[in-house]
C-alpha cells in the first residue's frame, strides 16, 4: 500500500502504522484499566495490543516492503497465537472463580 518511491507517502505510511499502533495500546488500556488489577496482566495486554499491532501493520501497511522475515513473521504468529490463548485462560478463569465466590 505505502511501499512507494515517493518519499511523503513512506513518511505518511510509517506516521499511520506509528498511530495505529499507539491507537491500538491506548484502547487496550482503556478496555481493561478498570476490570484488572494485576499489573502484571496489564502489561501483557499491552505487549499483546503491540504485537498484534506491529503484525498488522507488516501485512495491511507495508504491503509489498517485508519489514520481517517469514521466521520472524512466522514467530510473531505463534508468540500471538500464544499470548492469545493465556489471555482467554485467566480471563474465563477468574469469571469461573468469581462466579463460585
Amino acid at each position: 500500500m505505502f511501499s512507494s518511491n515517493d518519499l511523503w507517502v513512506m513518511l505518511l505510511g510509517v506516521l499511520l502504522s506509528l498511530g495505529f499502533i499507539m491507537a491500538l495500546i491506548v484502547y487496550v488500556s482503556k478496555l481493561f484499566v478498570n476490570q484488572t488489577k494485576d499489573v502484571l496482566v496489564r502489561f501483557i495486554l499491552l505487549v499483546f495490543a503491540a504485537l498484534v499491532g506491529i503484525f498488522i501493520v507488516d501485512k495491511v501497511i507495508a504491503f509489498k516492503i517485508e519489514l520481517l522475515t517469514k521466521e520472524m513473521d512466522e514467530q510473531l504468529f505463534d508468540l500471538i497465537k500464544t499470548l492469545t490463548l493465556m489471555i482467554f485462560s485467566y480471563y474465563f478463569g477468574t469469571q469461573k472463580s468469581e462466579k463460585k465466590e
